[in-house]
């Protein structure tokens, strides 16, 4: 069936292109800031590719930018996973949130990026939602520990 007799499938794909090209276009235009910084920052022995600097080439920012969307896409899906596979069984109201996250994990298989971040955005709000009325639900951080119980990575 096409998208044109289907209604709701015309809407999604309308929704689905602008969402992924509203995501490729805020990574665009970090993309200059980012260079701008690396050649006031960094120093000459981290070159990156071959010559004086980085080229512009459109295709190469738009692969760069869905492998980064899929990489946060996917880092956030193993989040919601753990915290949902810890916290679902002391905090019933969590539960809603799995066939969220399990129709994210789908769309990201499908190669949806843009469903599949929306999705987790939504799973994301429900437990802010659920968060707020009983604050014993503990926080969304990676399986749902506590700063001090996590070790930074970034060190």
């Amino acid at each position: 069936m096409s998208a044109s007799s289907n209604p709701s499938a015309a809407a999604a794909s309308q929704r689905q292109s602008p969402d992924i090209q509203q995501l490729v276009g805020l990574l665009g235009n970090l993309m200059p800031l980012l260079l701008r910084f690396q050649s006031q920052v960094l120093e000459p022995e981290f070159p990156v590719g071959s010559g004086s600097g980085v080229v512009p080439d459109p295709a190469l920012d738009h692969q760069a930018a869905v492998n980064l969307v899929a990489n946060v896409t996917s880092d956030s899906l193993r989040t919601l996973s753990a915290y949902l596979e810890a916290n679902v069984g002391r905090h019933p109201g969590l539960e809603s949130c799995v066939p969220i996250v399990t129709q994210a994990a789908h769309r990201f298989a499908a190669r949806d990026y843009a469903q599949a971040f929306d999705l987790i955005w939504m799973t994301y709000r429900a437990i802010e939602t659920l968060r707020a009325a009983d604050p014993r639900i503990p926080p969304l951080r990676a399986g749902g520990q506590a700063p001090s119980d996590q070790a930074s990575s970034i060190h």
